[in-house]
């Protein structure tokens, strides 16, 4: 997104507004009653020193007493009706807008989030976003009712004697310009301002993410001193706005005298010559205190302003940004069998440079494919591919005979199931790790953690099923973790099964559970299996050896040894390590 104009952000706050429009509407009649019920104040003041003067009936002034008081409570009121008000839409704005926010971050393809750190995504869907909250509730009504106080206290001045309201108002154009030229520095520095905290707090997240690493490595001192330099950083940057505050407020403040200087200079003439009452001085002097206060406010609601606006302008940047995969219409037109088939396929994460160069094979339903090579050949690619986190930039990945593209990204979801190299577990109970929102009994569940050899573990806790495994599953060995995304994978009986190096971080003892439950498991379905580990694999219905993006060799185990190629190599060195 380009950088919008102050209007233009705030113009697309609107749509998140309009659930709550009418009291939008009530919260800006009570801002006006705010803003012109206090200017009852010096003009009833003006009328009860001119009448005590002229002698009236105390009776009368006294009246007026009374309307000055109730001309004050009705503003101190309609103040506090109107910040309820906007508290209110406010919440609701910023609630649509986060809701918003995150279901298009959660739309978006892989590629997004490979080069988003999610550092900078929290500190959007959080920081940012609360900042808009402000850009309502606490700026731009303020800033609003401050123009209004200038632009009434202007008016009335100008009403009771305009020779006096031009001493107020020669000063005016000078303080407009001075303001005008703050906000265009407040609003680049705070935009450096929030581009730094977002680095800070991606720094933050990858030093606790990788608190273990730091420590194993011995890189406090080095992860400190890029802290500090992060920290530093937004430091200096946000000391800049000091710079502009020293001139700012001196040269509001030298205004402000010297329009007070130039009133009563004028004032004290006008009096002693009959044409200006004391009554009118009177109500000049609380006027322009009125006047001149919101001009110097002006400044802290404009840093506000240019905060919040900084933060908006990111958050939509991010809205505007559309990388989604969409879903397909198509639906299966009975249960899937496990039918994959990739056509020609190629694919590159930057489409000069292709990691997957003509991929052509077929996993039939009840077969086991597995892909081996070295490290970034392109295997994990491919798996990539079937689950559709990316789509080919040439050739078709079909699932029973469907382009992925064309099928439902529910319907996808459902015939597929994977076990990742690293699970990831999310804080929660091992039943609802399993379970993953989908309605699946307890019983089945229990079947499931039985069936990946997990049973004894479960029959040991305290809580059973409902034990808490922690922030990332930290409660349960790697090998537990795996045999419970194992678990989760056959939670919805897929028909094709995705095991990407599955074997490749655990002890001896899990995977020896775990090749008996792939052993069970494989035999049901079809399954694409990535292994480091080429004795994993021997079974396999077809191997297929991938270096540099290209399938280079295809067959058996024994058809591979006997052709004495890359696998036989690869089998022969791991023959030897072992």
């Amino acid at each position: 997104m380009k950088k919008g104009s102050d209007a233009s952000l705030v113009k697309r706050l609107w749509p998140f507004a309009k659930p709550v429009k009418g009291l939008l509407a009530l919260a800006a009649c009570l801002m006006a009653a705010e803003d012109l019920l206090p200017f009852a104040g010096p003009h009833l003041l003006r009328r009860i020193v001119d009448a005590l003067q002229a002698g009236m009936d105390l009776s009368r002034i006294h009246w007026m007493v009374i309307l000055l008081f109730a001309a004050v409570a009705g503003g101190a009121a309609s103040g506090f009706l109107r910040a309820v008000a906007i508290e209110y839409v406010s919440a609701t704005i910023v609630h649509g807008l986060r809701s918003h926010l995150w279901r298009h971050v959660l739309s978006q393809g892989m590629a997004f989030f490979h080069k988003r750190p999610v550092g900078e995504l929290m500190t959007r869907l959080n920081t940012d976003v609360d900042s808009v909250n402000r850009l309502l509730s606490e700026v731009v009504l303020d800033l609003t009712g401050s123009l209004l106080m200038i632009v009434f206290g202007t008016g009335y001045m100008l009403m009771v004697d305009w020779r006096l309201a031009l001493c107020c108002l020669a000063f005016l154009p000078f303080m407009l310009l001075v303001t005008h030229i703050f906000r265009l520095q407040v609003r680049d520095n705070n935009r450096r301002v929030r581009q730094e905290l977002a680095s800070l707090n991606t720094s933050l997240q990858e030093n606790l993410d990788g608190s273990a690493l730091v420590r194993a490595f011995g890189l406090r001192d080095r992860r400190i001193r890029s802290f500090a330099f992060h920290n530093g950083t937004l430091r200096d940057t946000w000391f800049q706005n000091v710079s502009y505050f020293s001139y700012y407020f001196p040269s509001l403040n030298i205004m402000t005298e010297l329009a007070t200087a130039g009133l009563f200079f004028v004032g004290s003439s006008l009096f002693q010559s009959g044409t200006a009452s004391l009554g009118t001085l009177a109500a000049f002097s609380w006027t322009m205190g009125m006047f001149f206060r919101p001009l110097r406010e002006l400044s802290d609601r404009i840093t506000n302003l240019q905060q919040s606006l900084a933060a908006a302008e990111r958050v939509f940047q991010l809205s505007d940004e559309y990388t989604a995969i969409p879903s397909g219409p198509k639906l299966f037109p009975k249960a899937p069998e496990g039918r994959v088939e990739f056509r020609a396929v190629t694919f590159g994460y930057d489409p000069d440079h292709p990691v997957v160069k003509g991929a052509d094979f077929t996993i039939e339903p009840g077969q086991t494919v597995a892909l081996v090579g070295a490290t970034g050949s392109g295997k994990s690619t491919l798996a990539s591919l079937l689950c559709r986190f990316y789509d080919p930039q040439s050739g078709v990945v079909a699932l029973e005979g469907i382009d992925l593209r064309e099928l439902s990204g529910e319907e996808r979801g459902k015939a597929l199931g994977i076990v990742p190299q690293e699970p990831y577990l999310f804080p929660g109970s091992l039943c609802e790790n399993v379970a993953m929102g989908r309605e699946v009994s307890r019983e089945r569940v229990r079947e499931l953690l039985q069936a990946v050899r997990l049973g004894d573990l479960v029959d040991s806790l305290p809580d059973g099923m409902d034990t808490e495994v922690g922030e990332r599953g930290a409660r349960l060995s790697t090998g537990q973790r795996q045999l419970l995304s194992f678990a989760r994978a056959l939670c919805h009986d897929p028909a094709v099964l995705i095991l990407d190096e599955a074997t490749a971080s655990i002890d001896a003892q899990s995977e020896q559970a775990l090749q008996e439950v792939t052993r069970e498991v494989l035999g049901k379905r079809s399954s694409l299996v990535i292994a480091h580990r080429l004795s994993t694999i021997r079974d396999a219905h077809l191997i297929l050896v991938v270096s540099h993006g290209e399938i280079r060799e295809r067959g058996t185990h024994e058809e591979l040894m006997a052709a004495h190629g890359l696998y036989h190599r690869l089998w022969m060195l791991q023959s030897g390590a072992a």
